[in-house]
């Protein structure tokens, strides 16, 4: 299983248990509905366990470490379904009147109207991932590569804590390990290059 790593940047609060519980309620996963004109919603979750949204000190906090399920749902159709259905109901819309053709505001409504009735049939796909936060070494890791995710674990960890992630890679990791101004002027003189196994 893959597993990016990130460094927390920031100033950490006196009491973290106490001030970050309470943020991370106010950003616990809420359940889309079908009847909301949103595609989309994620949060925070238990660990492992994407329905248990009851969060409390003893599920989240464990020592040093804190831990929360990040949970990512939205109404995804296949674009043969949606076209389909649309195709479908600018039939109908076209033999209630003489003309040939809708109007591409005709046409819009008509697919937000099939988007709601897909709603209603179809449950939204949804995607959990692990975060563990480690306090002391002020280490993230989160159990995925996906670009999508982790472009909305990084907006929901700063809106929930105030604090930037940052993601790992040779050059973070060698300003961790030889902080100073030497190792950063000398770490930005180097030329990136691609790794290209052996056939």
């Amino acid at each position: 299983m893959s597993v990016a790593k990130f460094w927390v940047e920031g100033d950490l609060p006196k009491d973290p248990r106490r001030t970050f519980m309470s943020r991370v309620n106010l950003r616990r996963f809420q359940p889309l509905r079908p009847d909301e004109d949103v595609e989309e919603r994620y949060g925070w979750c238990a660990l492992g366990e994407p329905g248990d949204l009851d969060l409390t000190t003893g599920k989240v906090f464990q020592n040093e470490y804190l831990t929360l399920g990040f949970r990512w749902d939205r109404f995804k159709f296949p674009a043969s379904l949606v076209n389909g259905q649309l195709a479908e109901a600018m039939q109908r819309a076209l033999s209630r009147t003489d003309k040939e053709s809708l109007s591409r505001n005709q046409k819009a409504e008509l697919k937000q109207q099939v988007l709601a009735k897909l709603k209603q049939k179809y449950l939204p796909s949804m995607r959990m991932v692990d975060m563990v936060w480690h306090f002391d070494r002020r280490e993230v890791f989160f159990w995925s590569h996906s670009s999508a995710l982790r472009e909305r674990l990084l907006a929901c960890f700063e809106l929930t804590f105030g604090l930037e992630l940052v993601l790992n890679n040779p050059y973070t990791a060698g300003l961790k390990l030889l902080p100073g101004r030497p190792t950063q002027q000398a770490l930005q003189q180097l030329e990136p290059e691609t790794f290209r196994g052996s056939r």
